[in-house]
């Protein structure tokens, strides 16, 4: 029954990204990889310098607002073991190294290391990214790209992401297809079991 919940939630992730997810991401959450929901986060894989950058970005795109945010659910650390379980030796590399160079992308275009920036600059320059990674060609993605998937596909296989951010509900009654989403419950996109 876990696998099928699992697997329900990454057809709603990738349905919301608006495109398919990488191998590695579907492996680690198919394996049990889940984000645990800690207010304190003691890297085992990443040095320092990259949990704070990993967590700062992560918050970036996923922002405590009236809603918990990425750090808040624990996806800071779900990012750490989704990279230092599923990913190739290779891709965990190009991970750390790609880290590395969206910092010095980020001190080069804003002055100073990301996680120094203002909150606003923050989301300014991963806005940035993320146009950037959005016209990249497929299969040379930057690191930013993997950042949005991970934190993404924790945030929403949290279990306040499948329950509250997404709307649940464990036996459907009905089914009404083709409506529009303002029309379907409270306007939620559905996370099914």
């Amino acid at each position: 029954m876990e696998n099928i919940k699992r697997r329900e939630a990454l057809k709603r992730t990738a349905w919301i990204m608006g495109a398919a997810l990488s191998a590695p991401t579907i492996a680690g959450i198919l394996n049990g990889c889940s984000p645990k929901p800690e207010l304190t986060w003691v890297p085992t894989f990443f040095n320092e310098d990259q949990a704070r950058l990993v967590m700062q970005v992560a918050e970036t795109i996923l922002p405590e607002t009236e809603t918990p945010g990425a750090k808040s659910l624990g996806v800071p650390g779900f990012i750490e073991e989704m990279v230092s379980v599923t990913y190739q030796e290779e891709q965990r590399k190009e991970f750390l190294a790609g880290l590395q160079k969206l910092n010095e992308q980020c001190k080069t275009s804003m002055g100073e290391d990301f996680v120094l920036l203002e909150p606003a600059r923050q989301k300014e320059f991963c806005q940035k990214l993320d146009a950037e990674a959005k016209a990249a060609p497929w299969g040379n993605k930057p690191v930013f790209w993997d950042l949005k998937e991970l934190t993404i596909v924790g945030y929403y296989t949290t279990e306040y992401g499948a329950t509250e951010a997404l709307q649940y509900m464990a036996i459907p009654v009905e089914q009404h297809g083709c409506l529009p989403l303002s029309e379907t419950g409270n306007g939620k996109t559905w996370a099914t079991s």
